[in-house]
């Protein structure tokens, strides 16, 4: 889907969209994982959901940052049945080794309901989905 829809307002299965872009830099990996948190500590998901959310929000971000990316932006579309996160960014170099980043994307894939990555032009976009149990 292109970063030009995904920036337009939650289709009508999303109730709210939280929008939140940091510098590409370590430090700021605390501040998405806590963000993520806070999201779905506001919906039913249990304190281990909650943990794999912040696993998998923080290794993304981090790949983000070892790829370059001057910025990093993640929505967090909050509907009834599920928390979809878009973390976008756009990489200034793939230098690191190709077996260092399919174990991230294992972890995530593990962490996570659904996960998939596409290309949008020079954008990177992962978007991930834990949805509620039930």
């Amino acid at each position: 889907m292109p970063v030009e829809q995904e920036s337009q307002a939650p289709d009508a299965s999303s109730a709210e969209r939280i929008e939140l872009t940091v510098p590409g830099r370590p430090e700021y990996v605390v501040v998405v994982r806590l963000a993520a948190a806070a999201v779905a500590g506001r919906m039913p998901f249990s304190f281990d959901d909650i943990e794999d959310l912040k696993v998998a929000v923080g290794e993304v971000a981090t790949a983000a940052i070892l790829s370059g990316a001057p910025k990093i932006s993640v929505w967090f579309d909050v509907g009834p049945q599920r928390l979809e996160i878009r973390v976008v960014h756009r990489p200034t170099r793939t230098d690191r080794p190709t077996q260092e980043r399919e174990l991230d994307k294992l972890l995530v894939q593990v962490l996570m309901d659904e996960v998939r990555t596409d290309q949008d032009g020079a954008d990177h976009v992962t978007h991930m989905v834990k949805n509620i149990p039930g």
